[in-house]
């Protein structure tokens, strides 16, 4: 009773930190998986699926694969709220005609003080989240590229866990000679799941299924500088439609300015973020502020090409 009592409080605090606002059905499960993956995708608000390629395109859409050159790598991490923290990584290669990647995330706490029903400290507890991901984008032609992903989800809080299958689906189209990029992808595709408490098994747990679809634009600027820009939106069951924009200022020597915001959005809405490159090694940071008191969160990655 004591641990599904804790499993009740803390699963309202993560999808209330990680989640938008509700929409007619309750919210899925996994919350984790809104998290935006990576400091350049988050400076951006988000508005990073039409943009992503190589490495980075595993946690946005696997058609970006497709532009993966040589072997590279990519990872980052966050500090969030109430002790969480979320660690990425990921590799990719060339491989059967296009570009493959294995990838893992994870949101993870601190030890987390357990209490009876009187409200004594008893010892501690803690939770994670994690998924393990095989990626896979291939090029079909005249600037379009398709993808498709799939995944190992699991969801642990104390002693109770639950376990389930995923995939994912992505395509691209880049005009030839074009800077336009037209993006198209589901996530989160699978069954439902059930976790076990006290041995009695719960109620069904849905994925957060969500299709994100955009398009980015790249544009020259004065002194060398180019402007990328992006305008996406995200529907996720169980939450309202997001919409995103995003834009980068970037200059050939290796540094970019970042600002992103997000719609309809109840735990964030705008982000700043900055970056640099040296020749196959970037660094990344950005800056997001949460709503309801839950506090900022900054947030690091990293890219390197071999």
């Amino acid at each position: 009773m004591i641990r599904a009592r804790l499993v009740c409080t803390w699963m309202p605090l993560l999808a209330a930190g990680l989640a938008v606002s509700n929409a007619a059905a309750g919210p899925a499960g996994f919350a984790f998986l809104e998290i935006p993956t990576g400091a350049r995708a988050s400076g951006m608000g988000g508005a990073y699926a039409s943009v992503a390629q190589g490495a980075e395109a595993a946690f946005w859409n696997p058609a970006g694969l497709e532009g993966v050159n040589g072997v590279e790598v990519t990872g980052g991490h966050y500090e969030m709220f109430e002790k969480l923290r979320h660690d990425h990584f990921s590799v990719a290669g060339r491989m059967l005609g296009g570009g493959v990647s294995g990838s893992v995330r994870a949101l993870y706490s601190e030890p987390i003080d357990e209490r009876d029903e009187l409200g004594n400290l008893i010892g501690s507890f803690g939770s994670h989240d994690l998924e393990f991901g095989l990626e896979y984008g291939h090029p079909v032609g005249w600037g379009a590229s398709v993808g498709g992903s799939a995944q190992i989800l699991r969801e642990r809080i104390a002693n109770s866990s639950v376990t389930a299958p995923a995939f994912g689906l992505g395509g691209t189209w880049q005009p030839p000679g074009s800077t336009l990029r037209v993006s198209l992808s589901g996530h989160n595709l699978g069954p439902t799941a059930r976790y076990r408490i006290d041995g009695t098994e719960g109620d069904p747990i849905s994925l957060p299924t969500a299709f994100q679809g955009g398009v980015s634009y790249q544009l020259p600027l004065p002194s060398r500088l180019e402007v990328r820009g992006a305008l996406e939106g995200r529907i996720t069951r169980g939450r309202n439609g997001v919409g995103m924009v995003g834009a980068e200022i970037s200059h050939p020597a290796g540094a970019a300015l970042r600002a992103g915001l997000r719609v309809n959005d109840s735990a964030s809405s705008f982000s700043v973020g900055a970056g640099y490159s040296i020749k196959s090694l970037g660094l990344d940071y950005a800056y997001v502020p949460l709503r309801e008191d839950l506090g900022d969160t900054q947030r690091f990655s990293f890219f390197a090409r071999f």
